[in-house]
């Protein structure tokens, strides 16, 4: 019975030894593994920043319309007549060609007989010109002389005095000429001339019908200058002056031109708060109605650095380190592109991190490590 107890009691030393062994081989362990794992500082790759002149190319896109764009209105009433070019879509005339004839017979017939009642009151007045004004009797025969019922009347002759003067008022030859004159420009009403050399890209008239006073003719346009359109951003305006060269390109990126900005709006959208600019181009293969891009060139921006937008956080600030730790640095962007940005106020020799690290945060222990 002894001998079973004190068997016991060994046993139970024995298992307390090996108990305390193994917790104390066991923290041990944990110990060193604790110290084996201890988290290295990450590795932040960084540039050194050196600020240069930093070309600034704005993008923008826009519809091109033709620079000179007539609406034709109809300030007489008439039948169209035939013959020649027919005023229709798609027709092209030379500048000074004739594109619309309306008929003007009848106030053709009434221009020559005012024209002929003129020439017979200047008839009327030469013999007294003869007898109270001599000395200015050949100029106003050689005016009656050449004067043309045809042809558009002649300026009367420069009268020499005041007296001369009234007698000519008097007898209504100022009346009679300055009417003429205003029958002679709504006379020219009735055919219209092209301006410039264009294209009709809308006609609403038909051959043989009439044409009333007020009527919208059609749209008469110049194909040879364009002019596009685009909207920028305000805080980019600043940049862009009159007279920046432009590249125009069309929307699948095939055809290219060149372009210069000719105005800017000096007002700001308030819906979008963006400023139009107007560019002037020519070049073939250019057609009203074409949409098209355009990357606007203006002066470059001193001291500045272009960086990827990707190292952005909260797309306004950066890392740069210093003592290997992070340091945020709030960033003044001039101006943003697709996928970089042109900042400012980063001094030069400044690390600035260029590859995002995960879990970031300021005055976060790092590695560094240049790239060149």
């Amino acid at each position: 019975m002894k001998m079973t107890v004190r068997k016991s009691w060994v046993i139970a030393v024995v298992v307390l030894v090996a108990t305390f062994f193994a917790f104390k081989l066991i923290s041990e362990g944990k110990s060193g593994v604790s110290k084996s794992t201890k988290k290295a500082d990450k590795v932040a790759m960084y540039k050194i920043v050196k600020n240069t002149k930093q070309p600034l190319v704005i993008e923008a896109s826009g519809q091109l319309k033709s620079k000179h764009t007539y609406d034709m209105y109809s300030e007489v009433t008439g039948v169209l007549k035939v013959g020649g070019k027919e005023f229709r879509t798609g027709t092209r005339f030379r500048k000074g060609e004739l594109m619309i004839r309306i008929d003007d017979s009848e106030v053709k017939a009434q221009l020559f007989s005012q024209r002929s009642d003129f020439q017979n009151l200047v008839t009327s007045i030469i013999p007294d010109i003869k007898i109270e004004f001599p000395n200015e009797f050949s100029k106003w025969e050689t005016y009656l002389n050449e004067f043309e019922i045809e042809n558009n009347i002649k300026s009367i002759p420069e009268l020499s005095s005041t007296k001369e003067k009234y007698f000519i008022s008097g007898k209504k030859i100022f009346t009679q000429y300055y009417a003429i004159k205003n029958l002679e420009a709504r006379y020219n009403k009735y055919n219209l001339r092209a301006p410039f050399n264009g294209v009709v890209t809308q006609t609403s008239l038909k051959p043989g019908g009439l044409v009333r006073s007020g009527q919208k003719m059609g749209v008469f346009s110049n194909m040879d200058t364009f002019e596009l359109e685009v909207s920028v951003k305000a805080s980019e305006a600043k940049y862009i002056n009159t007279g920046d060269e432009v590249e125009i390109f069309s929307s699948d990126y095939i055809h290219t031109w060149k372009g210069k900005v000719v105005r800017i709006n000096g007002a700001i959208d308030l819906n979008s708060q963006t400023v139009s600019v107007f560019i002037e181009t020519k070049g073939k293969d250019l057609k009203d109605g074409m949409y098209l891009s355009v990357e606007l060139k203006s002066k470059p921006i001193d001291n500045a650095i272009l960086i990827s937008r990707s190292i952005l956080h909260n797309n306004s600030f950066v890392y740069l380190v210093k003592d290997s730790a992070l340091v945020e640095t709030k960033i003044n962007p001039v101006k943003y592109n697709e996928k970089t940005v042109v900042v400012d106020n980063i001094l030069d020799g400044a690390k600035l991190v260029s590859r995002n690290i995960s879990g970031s945060f300021p005055g976060m222990r790092v590695t560094p490590k240049e790239v060149k």
